[in-house]
């Protein structure tokens, strides 16, 4: 069983629930084949875990605030939440064994954080997890960048969940930015929790 999450019930539905147990967010489309095969898979994966994990379901389409804040760009894209934090998980469809790999992984690495009751992992699980929201081969920047991004998000940031004009600048520096700016994830994480 899932729950049907909208930009009005994230808060509550992902944020504060993830902190009782981790939260594997299914962002999805009704006309999206991929979507319509993942979904079944995590649905009986997540069920498999007794309440160890939630999920929960956002249909992009009715929901484009979280699609916006999330930038999601394809479909089917998970994330997870745990403890109030969101962790890039995959995007598009799984076989069920990996996506059953994947869940048990976020159960250990839950653990490791003291939320939810499955036993704590091994150390390398929060690893594996990493690895799958990061390509290998992008590595962090040796010297920081030249230039006041960071500092006009700063300045943004409160004003966004009122303030259409900062809202639509903060996605536009974010954009400017690029997914292989190491300090992207972070902000768009910022942003969320702003918003919602």
């Amino acid at each position: 069983m899932h729950i049907d999450v909208t930009d009005a019930t994230f808060q509550s539905d992902v944020l504060e629930r993830s902190k009782q147990a981790p939260v594997v967010i299914d962002f999805w489309a009704p006309w999206c084949g991929p979507c319509l095969t993942l979904g079944p898979i995590l649905d009986k994966v997540i069920d498999a875990t007794g309440g160890k994990a939630v999920l929960a379901k956002v249909n992009i389409d009715q929901n484009p605030a979280l699609a916006q804040a999330f930038e999601i760009q394809s479909i089917p894209a998970v994330h997870v939440a745990i403890g109030g934090q969101i962790i890039e998980g995959f995007m598009g469809t799984l076989p069920e064994h990996v996506v059953t790999e994947f869940v048990d992984k976020v159960v250990a690495l839950a653990a490791e954080h003291g939320v939810g009751g499955a036993a704590a992992g091994e150390d390398e699980t929060s690893e594996l997890i990493v690895e799958s929201q990061q390509p290998a081969e992008a590595p962090a920047p040796a010297a920081p960048p030249d230039d006041d991004y960071d500092r006009e998000l700063e300045g943004l940031l409160p004003s966004v969940r009122t303030d259409e004009a900062a809202k639509a600048r903060f996605l536009e520096v974010l954009e400017a930015m690029g997914a292989d700016d190491p300090r992207t994830a972070g902000w768009r994480r910022r942003l969320t929790a702003q918003l919602f």
